[in-house]
């Protein structure tokens, strides 16, 4: 399954581009770094300082994609696969009731 990390609104999400949307919500850089642990181990740890950097230089640490609005634009987030906008992805994923939502799907 291909995943790529995402920041939107100051706040990484891990992109599943099997289903062509976030599979987390927001998380700090902390948090982020303990996902990784539990789910990749080691190995995720040992990669993640090189895929933060394609993060900070493009938004996404996609090897393909040249930005994170090329990631996203063609998501399929919203209910019935429905493609959300820039804004839209940011108030479900990121953002609850004005406050980030700390917990993954």
């Amino acid at each position: 399954m291909g995943q790529h990390i995402i920041k939107l609104d100051g706040q990484y999400l891990i992109w599943s581009t099997v289903v062509d949307a976030p599979i987390t919500y927001g998380m700090t850089l902390a948090e982020l770094r303990e996902w990784i642990r539990i789910e990749h181990g080691r190995a995720g740890l040992r990669l993640l300082p090189r895929r933060l950097a394609h993060v900070a230089e493009r938004g996404t640490s996609s090897m393909i994609e040249k930005s994170v609005d090329d990631v996203i634009a063609h998501n399929r987030a919203g209910p019935d696969e429905r493609t959300l906008t820039r804004a839209e992805l940011i108030r479900t994923y990121c953002r609850q009731n004005g406050e980030t939502e700390r917990r993954t799907r």
